[in-house]
C-alpha cells in the first residue's frame, strides 16, 4: 500500500514541473527537478521500511511542502513544531496524504495568505500529529468537487485508512485520525486535524 501511494503525490509534482516549464520559469523549473529528484530517492528508499526516523519524515515533509510553496507561490507558508526528540521511529510515509489533503482541499481555492501547521507531541505516551489549515473548509472544497464532477475519495486516504487499521489490530492502541472543521463567528475558518500515530523510541 506505501508503494501504491507513491504515484499519486508523484503525479501532481510533475503536473508541477510541466507548470513551471510551460510559463518558461528556467530556474523555478531547475529546482524543482532537483527536489523532485530526492523527493523519489527519499519515497522508494523509505517505502521498504514499516517504520523511519521522525528526522527523515520530517525532512521528507519538508521537501515535499518546498514543492509545493514553489507551485502554490510566495502567500503559502507553513511551519513544522516538534517537542519531542526525532530519533523516535514513526510509520513510514504516512502524514503526507492528510497535508496534501489539506493543500488540494483546503488551501489551493483559498484567496490570500495560506497557511499550514504541522505539530508534533507525545501524550499519554501517544503520538499526535496536528494538522490545521486555514483554508475554505471541507464543506465549500466539497462544493466545488461536485460542481468539478470529482467524486470519488481520494485514494491516498482510502490506503491511509487501511494501513492504520492494521497499525491498529497489531497494536492495539489509539491509532488512527479525526477531522474537525474550524469556525468562526460561524465562518469556516480552515480545518484540523490529529493523527494518532504508534511510535518506537530509539536509545
Amino acid at each position: 500500500m506505501r508503494a501504491q501511494m507513491n504515484p499519486h503525490f508523484m503525479f501532481n509534482a510533475l503536473n508541477s514541473i510541466q507548470d513551471l516549464i510551460l510559463k518558461q520559469d528556467t530556474d523555478a523549473s531547475y529546482d524543482y527537478i532537483v527536489m523532485f529528484a530526492q523527493l523519489i530517492r527519499d519515497s522508494l528508499n523509505y517505502s521498504n521500511h514499516d517504520f523511519i526516523t521522525l528526522e527523515k519524515e520530517l525532512g521528507f515533509l519538508k521537501i515535499y511542502l518546498e514543492l509545493e510553496k514553489l507551485r502554490i507561490g510566495n502567500d503559502f507558508n507553513y511551519t513544522i513544531d516538534l517537542k519531542e526528540d526525532e530519533s523516535i521511529e514513526v510509520p513510514s510515509l504516512l502524514i503526507q496524504p492528510f497535508i496534501e489533503n489539506a493543500l488540494v482541499h483546503g488551501l489551493i481555492h483559498k484567496k490570500g495568505i495560506k497557511t499550514l501547521k504541522i505539530n508534533f507531541n507525545i501524550i499519554n505516551n501517544i503520538l499526535e500529529c496536528t494538522i490545521t489549515d486555514n483554508g475554505i473548509g471541507r464543506k465549500k472544497a466539497k462544493e466545488i468537487l461536485n460542481r468539478q464532477g470529482n467524486h470519488h475519495q481520494s485514494f491516498a486516504l482510502q490506503a491511509i485508512e487501511k494501513r492504520l487499521e492494521v497499525f491498529y489490530k497489531k497494536y492495539n492502541k489509539n491509532v488512527g485520525y479525526k477531522i474537525t472543521d474550524l469556525y468562526e463567528n460561524e465562518t469556516p475558518i480552515g480545518t484540523k486535524v490529529v493523527l494518532t500515530i504508534p511510535y518506537n523510541a530509539r536509545f
